[in-house]
């Protein structure tokens, strides 16, 4: 995996820039801008914020978090961020209308901890959007089984009292190399009461981290 300090300073230049930050934004904000206006959009590994400013641009009240120093640093100058790990989120049991990880469960080997994670943190009838299928957008190759696999995520997220509520895609400017740009997949959940989800995970944090008001 890269080391996200040291690539924080050029990521932006060479991920496609803000052309591919306003699409995934405005796919992004068709799918939950109903729910979260009024609230918080909590935008996990929201890397340099390039797509949180975007989001909040469009009048959603946005919060990042990434577990990159180096990343956070640059989102702070844009949006309200904090460092955290997406696996143990520092904010409270049914916080905020709305999650996202954008680019994020294809870097893991495991993804079920932040799925689990984004039920619990969302309020009832919140929205949690993920990116799926990235590898499969660029092209044959890749794990054969990974991590953000949208049949693995649908089934992981109804687990979590997250069911199926619609999906969307939208073009990574600058992203297709030699060949066309690839177009990637957005799901998303919305959050149903189910047994047991008013349960609060064991060891979350007594000082969560403060939501923007």
């Amino acid at each position: 995996m890269l080391d996200y300090d040291l690539e924080a300073a050029r990521y932006d230049e060479t991920r496609g820039g803000l052309p591919r930050a306003r699409a995934a934004a405005e796919a992004v904000h068709g799918l939950v801008g109903g729910v979260a206006d009024g609230g918080t959009l909590l935008d996990v590994a929201c890397g340099t914020g390039l797509v949180s400013a975007q989001l909040a641009a469009r009048g959603l009240r946005v919060l990042g978090v990434d577990a990159s120093a180096g990343m956070a640093r640059i989102a702070a100058g844009r949006v309200g961020v904090a460092l955290g790990d997406a696996r143990r989120l520092p904010v409270r049991d049914g916080a905020v209308e709305a999650v996202t990880t954008i680019w994020l469960l294809h870097l893991l080997d495991d993804a079920r901890p932040v799925i689990a994670e984004a039920g619990r943190v969302l309020r009832h009838g919140g929205v949690f959007v993920t990116t799926v299928d990235k590898r499969a957008s660029h092209g044959p190759g890749g794990r054969p089984d990974p991590s953000d696999r949208a049949g693995t995520v649908v089934a992981e997220a109804a687990r979590h009292g997250l069911r199926a509520s619609g999906e969307a895609t939208f073009t990574g400017h600058g992203q297709g190399g030699a060949g066309p740009d690839p177009v990637f997949r957005l799901l998303a959940f919305r959050r149903v009461l189910t047994r047991g989800s008013g349960m609060k995970r064991p060891g979350t944090p007594s000082q969560p981290l403060r939501l923007p008001q």
